[in-house]
């Protein structure tokens, strides 16, 4: 009796911009990992394309394939380092393989140290580092061959807070010098916030929303995007303290440099309503600052409104609690 098939993933559509930092996040089993591993086809999709580039690489030979993947770059969860070999030998391993010379391998195994920050622990093995540090041999060794892709499986899933942030750091840092394309997936949506552009988010194999990291974040449509934003918002609203309220109570979206203008102040000012902060908080996404109010507007209804409409012609976001 033959083992049933698993559909892990369906119908997805997806085009990744060429320099942009793309998330993929999903709860375990949503299919995520089979997914980032078609993209370099250490899983063959059983229909669809893949492109990277202009190169399709679902219609190469297996050679050509193994050339083509020298063009993508891959970190992993658990690191995935050779025990035996020190920090510099795990970098130089891909660049063996590609056959270049021991000056070449020198040379560039030199530049990716400092590029990582590892240039002091060259001659260690990974057990005698720290799991930022097995990470940062992993960024290296992925970037060894000048891929135009890089692909994070959970790369920081296994990493304290702090390390993870500086991974993540690490990552931008590498985005921005290198220009190098950066697709990763992970289950915790402080890591897209902090350093994706746009986001996709998967459930039981289906992408359910996609778009802007500061718009999916800011309005989450799906019943599974808003429980990854709920891990790391604070606007969670306490519905006892908002039915005693009298006045109309609204949500304000500030992004940008809208976040430090006293916006609503001044919308204010020339009337007579009143308005309570409820709940507020200023963070930001990867570069963009934003900020999200609650508040409370008490006064007559046609100066309320008046009030809303100066908001959003200073570029504001109102929406009713």
């Amino acid at each position: 009796m033959g083992a049933a098939s698993v559909e892990a993933i369906r119908d997805v559509s997806l085009e990744v911009r060429k320099g942009e930092i793309f998330g993929i996040i999903g709860h375990s089993g949503a299919g995520k990992s089979t997914l980032l591993r078609c993209v370099n086809l250490l899983e063959k999709p059983t229909s669809g394309s893949v492109f990277v580039g202009d190169v399709e690489l679902t219609g190469l030979s297996e050679g050509q394939l193994q050339q083509q993947r020298r063009r993508i770059g891959m970190i992993f969860q658990h690191f995935n380092l050779l025990s035996m070999s020190t920090v510099r030998e795990n970098i130089a391993f891909p660049l063996l393989l590609a056959k270049l010379s021991k000056a070449e391998i020198n040379k560039r195994v030199d530049e990716l140290l400092q590029l990582v920050q590892l240039e002091q622990h060259a001659d260690k093995y990974p057990a005698q580092l720290s799991g930022g540090q097995k990470q940062r041999v992993g960024i290296a060794r992925a970037l060894a061959n000048n891929p135009d892709v890089l692909l994070c499986d959970e790369a920081t899933s296994a990493l304290d807070p702090q390390t993870t942030n500086a991974i993540l750091a690490l990552l931008l840092d590498i985005n921005a010098k290198l220009g190098i394309t950066i697709l990763l997936i992970t289950h915790e949506m402080n890591v897209i916030r902090s350093i994706c552009d746009r986001v996709a988010v998967i459930d039981q194999g289906d992408i359910v929303e996609m778009g802007d990291v500061l718009h999916v974040f800011l309005n989450p449509e799906h019943p599974v995007t808003r429980d990854f934003v709920d891990q790391v918002s604070d606007q969670g609203v306490n519905g006892q303290m908002l039915r005693e309220r009298k006045g109309r109570l609204l949500r304000m979206t500030y992004i940008g440099n809208l976040t430090y203008e006293p916006i609503l102040y001044n919308a204010v000012k020339p009337t007579a309503v009143q308005f309570a902060i409820l709940q507020g908080t200023v963070s930001r996404m990867k570069q963009t600052p934003y900020g999200q109010l609650i508040v409370e507007l008490i006064g007559d209804d046609m100066e309320i409104e008046r009030v809303i409409s100066v908001l959003r012609q200073e570029g504001l976001e109102v929406t009713a609690v």
